[in-house]
């Protein structure tokens, strides 16, 4: 069985048996079908065929850090969301709050204004939304994952790297395919596709799934609402014609539906520390009472990180997603000129308790001349629309010279609102101003409510070359040039109850005039900027021989400045981050049954864009800031897959990050506000801000957030093959290595090191129309953690005075943690018609 053709030209002339396995511990999935070479004499790999330069090669000769998945690799391996794909590929991690990184880069706030920093594709469109990598092996071809920037064909965003999919296209017969599954936890899926082709050159295919988990794994004893039940629906449609013999024409809708208990796209997260049931005041800079003063209950998630205690229910709710991409192809003979556009709209919800406990009794003696109700909420609101249009053109034939040219352009309307209520007291529903006269009315009860918009637009030109030498030596040079434009809105609204204020009897709007220009508009901002760069790549890569290739590259990477908006931060603009990376690589193939791929980068980043805590200039209030600091990485990527013999295979990847910020002060870390862990840095001074210390620190020395160390990952299938099928057995193990979360050393910033180990089993019948799976995920039950959240001082602690504060004590952390899923497992049935 072939997964790709050959593409030609002297890198790719000679077929070679490479399944080139995705490049990464995706290896592991590569691993994935043993049974495609069974017919085979003897035990090879085979070629598997990728378009991460934008067009067909074998994955053995591009010089790119890549990791592709195929479906058939996913289904063998277990690889079914976007934390899988992360446990396969060196240098990525994805984050319990939605955000993905690649070797460094990524992106650690989730206020509008700023952009991520790896690029996602779906059929060549971009998309900014991570719900296009939750789709199954059903409906997606590959998944190709580009490691280091790349600052030329992709350019947008792709600082770090750029994800790639490629859908399953209408197939030129009619048939399908009809998955169910049924899992723990009263988990069921089903879904489905046909191909309907209608005429030799025009075929269309339709799909869908549903994905309902009916009970939730963290368990919450405060409601009968479990958190991490979902319902999950998508629906596509798909076109594809030749109209004339030249011409090719791909076009595909789809839309998806999510209803979480907790937020969209397994953001699995619970607070696993104590409440702070010793201070009234709460935490630096709340607004509010502490709602969990003087609780007597435990927090349940310090024993047991899947169990709750909260009085409102979680949610999470992806409305109206939908996609609409299109491709046009012409052959011109010399050339193809293809047209590649799209557009994306959706609305994001999410939502639940903000105090973390079941409290709603009214708290007395703390407001005067009225109780305090502790019941306190979130809710976050997002609605996002945006298009692109890309031309290019891309030389054709198998002369020394290859080329693309091509222009893209980029439109975007995005609109937030964070809010913060305690529906219970009826105080905040008519605050007062600071001098005594009645606010404006606050019907929904918000003590902060943060909104902002924002319209961005992007323009570029890009063109990439290789020119081949002879048949060992070859030179490829790319350019781009990019123009970004962005102009925003915020609002801020901040409602203070606290004894601090005429004796806290009544709310009071404390939020600040951020336009005094404008007669009657109070909390507001208007920011408006624009950034341009030129990014590129040089690569001189060498081929001795059709199972080798080196390569030496340099390349430049570009995301465009910013805004924090929302916040009214003090410094709300981040000018644009670059990166100038530096790497060298090794693809090599060993008797058509071993290969070996490895990658060994330094990147130098200049002003890394963070979000980071400061004071005012008085020192009397805290902010978050957009801010830029210096930083670099370096490290080793290793990746092998072995196929021994016929029946078995083995892969395995490894990852070494090093990263560490090299200039950056002066911040205070909200986990460790005092300084105190042995590790922080204390620099740029301190105050005493609501009784407790802020002190500096320079963040030089400290690692990047969201970069573990190390990174491993290995799979080994065997199958079995008798007269009536075939039988698969599968087991994967990973292991992450510890991850800070924040940019800071505290310890509190810290999530330690965690394994998984999966089993498979997969029954093939000799015609391959059915597939029995049998499955189990996590399956020794271990504990992880994904992320940190935000982090809050609490309750006071007895410790050795801190000469940087004069001797003041210090606070604890509450922390909330993104969770890895616990044992999961079920069995799955496939039938293809």
């Amino acid at each position: 069985m072939r997964l790709g053709r050959t593409f030609m030209s002297r890198k790719t002339a000679s077929v070679r048996p490479i399944l080139a396995a995705s490049v990464s511990a995706i290896a592991l999935a590569a691993v994935a079908q043993p049974a495609l070479a069974q017919d085979a004499g003897e035990a090879t790999l085979e070629e598997l065929v990728i378009t991460a330069e934008k067009r067909e090669q074998s994955l053995q000769d591009v010089p790119v850090a890549v990791s592709a998945f195929t479906s058939e690799r996913r289904d063998v391996a277990g690889i079914t969301g976007i934390q899988d794909f992360v446990n396969f590929t060196p240098g990525m991690n994805y984050s319990g709050t939605d955000r993905v990184s690649l070797r460094g880069a990524g992106r650690n706030t989730f206020y509008i204004g700023n952009d991520p920093g790896v690029a996602s594709y779906s059929d060549g469109f971009y998309s900014a939304s991570s719900s296009e990598l939750f789709k199954t092996p059903l409906f997606i071809e590959r998944t190709e994952i580009l490691r280091g920037p790349q600052g030329t064909l992709y350019g947008r965003n792709a600082i770090g790297g750029a994800i790639n999919q490629v859908s399953k296209r209408p197939s030129q017969e009619f048939g399908g395919e009809i998955r169910a599954s049924y899992g723990n936890y009263d988990r069921t899926r089903i879904e489905a596709v046909v191909s309907l082709p209608v005429a030799e050159n025009l075929r269309f295919k339709v799909g869908g799934s549903q994905d309902h988990q009916r009970d939730g794994f963290i368990k919450n004893i405060g409601t009968a609402n479990d958190g991490a039940k979902i319902k999950r629906t998508y629906f596509e449609f798909m076109v594809e014609a030749e109209p004339t013999e030249k011409m090719r024409v791909f076009a595909r809708y789809n839309r998806s539906n999510w209803d979480d208990t907790m937020g969209v796209g397994d953001r699995l997260s619970n607070l696993v520390t104590p409440y702070d049931t010793t201070r009234v005041f709460g935490p630096i800079g709340q607004l509010q009472v502490n709602p969990q003063f003087g609780y007597t209950t435990p927090n349940p998630g310090v024993e047991d990180p899947y169990v709750q205690n909260t009085n409102t229910d979680g949610y999470g709710q992806l409305r109206g997603n939908h996609v609409l991409t299109a491709t046009v192809s012409y052959d011109l003979g010399f050339a193809e000129l293809k047209y590649i556009g799209g557009f994306q709209q959706y609305n994001y919800q999410t939502g639940g308790d903000y105090d973390g406990t079941s409290r709603t009794a009214g708290i007395p003696g703390i407001l005067a001349g009225q109780l305090y109700f502790p019941t306190q909420t979130t809710d976050f609101d997002e609605n996002k629309r945006y298009y692109s249009n890309e031309i290019n053109l891309t030389s054709n034939g198998d002369g020394p010279l290859r080329w693309i040219l091509g222009v893209y352009q980029y439109e975007e309307e995005y609109r937030q609102r964070i809010q913060l209520g305690n529906p219970n007291q009826a105080a905040l529903a008519t605050p007062l101003t600071l001098a005594g006269t009645p606010a404006t009315p606050n019907p929904l009860r918000n003590f902060a409510d943060n909104q902002a918009t924002l319209e961005s637009k992007a323009y570029a030109v890009f063109g990439q070359a290789t020119y081949e030498f002879n048949e060992q030596f070859a030179l490829t040079a790319g350019i781009r040039y990019t123009k970004d434009k962005k102009s925003g809105t915020e609002y801020q609204r901040l409602i203070i109850q606290t004894p601090g204020i005429a004796g806290g009897a009544f709310a009071f709007d404390v939020s600040s005039d951020m336009d005094p220009t404008t007669p009657g508009v109070q909390n507001f901002r208007a920011l408006k900027d624009s950034w341009d760069a030129v990014t590129g790549v040089l690569n001189l890569d060498w081929t001795p021989d059709s199972d080798t290739l080196g390569y030496a590259k340099y390349s430049r990477g570009y995301k465009s400045g910013g805004f924090l908006l929302g916040t009214l931060a003090p410094d709300p603009t981040a000018d644009q981050e670059q990166v100038d990376a530096f790497e060298v690589g090794l693809k090599k193939t060993f008797f058509g049954q071993f290969q070996l791929n490895a990658a060994a980068f330094y990147n130098d980043y200049k002003d890394m864009q963070l979000n980071l805590s400061q004071l005012n200039a008085a020192g009397t209030a805290s902010a978050n800031n957009f801010v830029n600091v210096g930083a670099e990485a370096y490290g080793l990527e290793l990746e092998a897959i072995w196929r021994p013999t016929r029946a078995l295979d083995l892969s395995a990847s490894y990852g070494y990050l090093h990263t560490e910020i090299t200039e950056g002060c002066c911040f205070y870390d909200p986990a460790d506000p005092g300084a105190r862990d042995p590790n922080a840095t204390p620099s740029g001074g301190s105050v005493v801000s609501n009784g407790a210390p802020l002190v500096f620190q320079t963040l030089k020395g400290s690692r990047i957030y969201q970069s573990p160390k190390h990174k491993f990952a290995g799979n080994a299938n065997y199958t079995f093959d008798f007269d009536a099928g075939s039988l698969i057995l599968s087991a994967t193990y990973t292991w992450t290595d510890e991850t800070y979360y924040q940019p800071f050393k505290s310890e509190a910033n810290r999530v330690k090191a965690y394994d998984v180990t999966d089993f498979r089993v997969l029954w093939n019948d000799v015609d391959e129309r059915y597939t029995v799976i049998g499955f189990v995920k996590n399956a020794f039950d271990q504990k992880g953690f994904t992320s940190n959240g935000s982090t809050t001082p609490t309750a006071i602690y007895d410790s050795p005075p801190n000469p940087q504060v004069g001797g003041l004590t210090q606070t604890r952390t509450a922390i909330t943690r993104g969770l890895i899923q616990p044992r999961t497992y079920g069995v799955e049935l496939q039938y293809r018609f």
